[in-house]
């Protein structure tokens, strides 16, 4: 479901530049995670299944957060 709902989300004119930079966070959070003392993780900004609001699969509404603060943050924009 959550795949399916990350597909949707992503825009049609999306470019191969914008998927080489969401793969780009994924792969950083990745290595960094060594650093921290809690995994890190991708994030959308704007929640892709928000309550009043949904976000797209985009490079600028991605951020990289320890695992604990984007499991507290849940489905909701933080601010």
């Amino acid at each position: 479901k959550r795949r399916a709902k990350k597909l949707q989300a992503t825009p049609k004119w999306s470019t191969k530049e914008m998927f080489e930079e969401i793969q780009e966070f994924y792969t950083l959070a990745k290595e960094l995670s060594w650093l921290s003392e809690s995994p890190l993780e991708v994030d959308h900004i704007v929640p892709l299944q928000g309550e009043n609001v949904s976000g797209l699969h985009v490079p600028w509404n991605l951020q990289i957060l320890p695992q604990s603060m984007n499991c507290s943050k849940g489905n909701r924009m933080e601010g």
